[in-house]
């Protein structure tokens, strides 16, 4: 099996991206995961499954997918062959805090409990434009002609109006709740990833007792929280290996991974490659003669 990971980088000050990808029944991207980001991918051809942990999504031609940026979801082919393109953005890239309009159009995904369906299906009498609006700003972002960042966010903004508009939401129910209180906790482990976090602290941010908490957690999360918190960890070792100058040693102690070895086994378990290597497929950095041995 072919593993596809989540390790797609952003322009700096242009919180966007997308990829293109052939997924067969070899490909897939088997660990659950989440991103700091909204996932709006449009299938072509053949299929796709969402795993969420307690249900699947087929994704088959002409449909759309929308991942919230909080929940876990794992991604395999098929034997039906499918093209897909994922477009990826943070909310700050149409919303700066200043301008309650905009924001209306995101909270659905990035805020509030009330949530949406996962599944835009090609049948839905909106789903083609959304689908038209995806390939708009894949063409803006690979032209890139003057503009083409505002072009980007323009047509961002009328598909989002579009689901907001008509895309049936989930009245708020315990998943939605749960997922409401566990956000916070997200934002917790990434501003204190290098702290040595104990799960009674995080449990308190969601206003949880320890051990309800844990079950919570590993129930709509899809993992331990022990699972997750080196995940963030190693997420946030991500963004200083692309974005700083720092020895791969040090970014690990600032990421609450002090343990060398330790830390390279994690990397490359979820990332699928060394930290070094991260750095040169992804970085700006000039760290090439950096040792790879950090033990």
């Amino acid at each position: 099996m072919r593993g596809i990971y989540s390790d797609w980088q952003m322009e700096r000050g242009f919180e966007f991206f997308f990829q293109e990808f052939y997924y067969t029944s070899d490909v897939l991207m088997p660990e659950a995961h989440f991103h700091n980001y909204l996932e709006i991918s449009a299938v072509s051809d053949g299929e796709i499954v969402y795993d969420f942990g307690t249900r699947k999504i087929c994704a088959g031609d002409g449909d759309v997918v929308v991942v919230n940026h909080i929940e876990p979801h794992a991604v395999s082919g098929t034997d039906k062959p499918a093209r897909v393109t994922v477009l990826g953005f943070r909310p700050e890239l149409v919303w700066k805090g200043a301008d309650e309009t905009d924001y209306r159009y995101i909270e659905n995904f990035f805020d509030k409990e009330e949530r949406f369906e996962n599944l835009v299906p090609a049948g839905a009498p909106y789903c083609a434009r959304i689908r038209e609006l995806i390939g708009e700003i894949v063409a803006e972002s690979k032209r890139k002609e003057d503009g083409y960042k505002l072009m980007i966010k323009a047509k961002l903004l009328e598909l989002l109006t579009l689901l907001y508009r008509y895309h049936p939401r989930i009245a708020p129910e315990e998943r939605g709740n749960v997922l409401g209180r566990l956000k916070p906790v997200l934002d917790y482990l990434y501003q204190n990833a290098d702290k040595p976090l104990r799960l009674a602290d995080c449990a308190a941010v969601a206003g949880y007792s320890p051990s309800y908490f844990s079950a919570l957690f590993r129930r709509f999360c899809g993992k331990r929280f022990c699972d997750c918190l080196t995940l963030v960890r190693v997420e946030k070792c991500c963004e200083l290996l692309c974005g700083t100058d720092l020895p791969v040693r040090e970014i690990g102690k600032r990421c609450g991974l002090p343990n060398g070895a330790n830390f390279l086994t994690l990397f490359r378990r979820l990332k699928g490659m060394t930290p070094l290597q991260y750095r040169k497929k992804y970085g700006h950095t000039d760290a090439a003669a950096e040792f790879e041995i950090i033990h």
